[in-house]
């Protein structure tokens, strides 16, 4: 999950002057701060589950903290993107769906150079 953020952080960064050039500045910042209110909700996500169901000492109350910061505030930020006039509906759409597109990738490219199956043939070897 962390090399998804980053490389969806990192296609938005680099992305994002370049939309702006050739299409507005408008289509450029939707589509970096989509990207960004996407990182944070999969990173949120990532906290709640991890909180809720390791192993071990439990976080129950970090876990819920997060669930109930997370919906109001995380989701009314998203609703207010969306209804800013200056933004890109559009933009922000292809922002929010970078973590969606760079997991693809990442698992087309894992299928592609058999990655899986390497690892599964050394876990079996050693």
């Amino acid at each position: 999950i962390d090399r998804v953020i980053k490389t969806t952080l990192v296609f938005a960064v680099f992305s994002a002057p370049f939309l702006m050039l050739y299409f507005g500045i408008s289509l450029g910042l939707s589509v970096l701060i989509g990207a960004l209110w996407g990182v944070l909700n999969l990173l949120a996500i990532k906290y709640i589950i991890m909180s809720l169901v390791k192993q071990g000492k439990r976080r129950k109350t970090l876990g819920l903290m997060i669930l109930f910061f997370k919906i109001p505030v995380l989701y009314g930020l998203g609703y207010f993107l969306i209804k800013w006039d200056y933004l890109s509906v559009g933009g922000l759409l292809w922002g929010f769906s970078g973590i969606l597109i760079v997991s693809n990738i990442k698992g087309i490219s894992r299928s592609i150079l058999n990655l899986d199956k390497k690892i599964s043939n050394v876990e079996t070897q050693a």
